[in-house]
């Protein structure tokens, strides 16, 4: 299985993952309802559950999103919370800028929606 990385865009995150079990996620996200930015996302995502090790580490740092990208995160995170079991551990780390409450909200919320607990982590200015 090879690792797959996308270049970020005005409206699109880097994306780095891994198959070894790294993945991450970090910048803008803002996409409309008929974006395909996220199919092979969701794709390279279902082939990794096949051939995934054993736990999985995602790193999360996004400094925007809109209502289309938010669903659409949140979609891929129930995705990955499929694989959660005794033989796989997730952990996701989710970064916020300190000065926005707004986003730590959301990762606070994604983590109730999709059941797996995000290790919050607050930080001064994205790089």
């Amino acid at each position: 299985m090879k690792d797959l990385i996308l270049t970020a865009s005005a409206t699109s995150p880097f994306i780095h993952f891994k198959a070894s079990g790294r993945l991450e996620i970090s910048g803008k996200m803002i996409s409309d309802e008929q974006s395909t930015f996220w199919d092979e996302i969701t794709e390279w995502v279902k082939n990794y559950k096949n051939h995934s090790p054993l736990n999985s580490q995602i790193y999360l740092q996004i400094d925007y999103l809109n209502s289309s990208s938010l669903k659409q995160l949140n979609s891929f995170l129930l995705l990955l919370s499929e694989m959660k079991s005794v033989s796989h551990e997730v952990q996701l780390t989710w970064f916020y800028n300190d000065a926005d409450i707004y986003m730590k909200e959301i990762g606070l919320e994604l983590s109730n929606r999709c059941g797996i607990p995000f290790e919050m982590n607050k930080v001064k200015e994205f790089v």
